[in-house]
């Protein structure tokens, strides 16, 4: 148990580190420096660090990048669909699988993440993962993650998550990508009570991909 909780934290801090960098380069400052050389040396000291493959998003993928969720529950609308948000997508490979993860985040102090988990190295789409209480791997199917978060005078708000059901990725290339989300969830304090559970469900179709791979090259993800 101790050594899967240092390897989550490992995890997080690599994707904190890439996200960092995205922050940088997705700024109208850093657009206008992202030149090859420039990409190319930032690829680099990411790999120095990190000590694998690294990718980062073309130059001109974040002028025409957008992204329009729709995420609900029996008891409220957390998103729907008509904002323009910006898309990050992540491919990170590990000894246990490839994981997908999409980002995305509004104007507003809001963000939605989905995560699939254990992904086998020759999938097919449409891509299917299983949400479950605690994330819990069945040793076949991959794991599905999703919520969505919102900062307001109250300070950092989650949402209901899902604990069943599926998410599925049916659209995944370097211009466009689409999932769905078929579940039932609550509040955290409901994870271990399934009668209180309701429907959740959500889609998203993003375009023009901001796409950074940590340990593989995109190509090999992208469909």
């Amino acid at each position: 148990m101790a050594i899967k909780h240092l390897k989550q934290i490992n995890n997080m801090k690599k994707l904190v580190f890439i996200l960092g960098i995205l922050s940088l380069i997705s700024c109208n400052k850093g657009k206008d420096m992202l030149q090859n050389s420039v990409k190319d040396a930032m690829e680099e000291a990411i790999e120095s660090k990190t000590g694998s493959h690294v990718d980062l998003a073309d130059s001109e993928d974040f002028d025409s990048n957008a992204g329009f969720v729709t995420y609900k529950s029996a008891a409220k609308t957390y998103l729907n669909g008509t904002e323009k948000m910006t898309a990050a997508v992540l491919f990170q490979k590990e000894n246990d699988g490839l994981a997908i993860s999409f980002q995305l985040t509004g104007n507003e102090g809001q963000s939605f993440i989905t995560i699939l988990n254990h992904i086998p190295d020759h999938f097919s789409l449409p891509l299917e993962g299983r949400f479950a209480v605690s994330n819990a791997y069945d040793g076949e199917n991959p794991v599905a993650t999703a919520v969505f978060m919102e900062v307001n005078e109250n300070g950092m708000m989650a949402s209901e998550v899902p604990y069943e059901g599926i998410m599925r990725i049916t659209k995944l290339t370097k211009d466009s990508m689409e999932f769905e989300i078929d579940g039932r969830g609550g509040d955290a304090t409901d994870a271990n009570s399934a009668s209180n559970w309701k429907s959740i469900t959500g889609n998203g179709k993003i375009t023009s991909p901001i796409i950074q791979s940590f340990g593989i090259d995109k190509n090999d993800v992208l469909k």
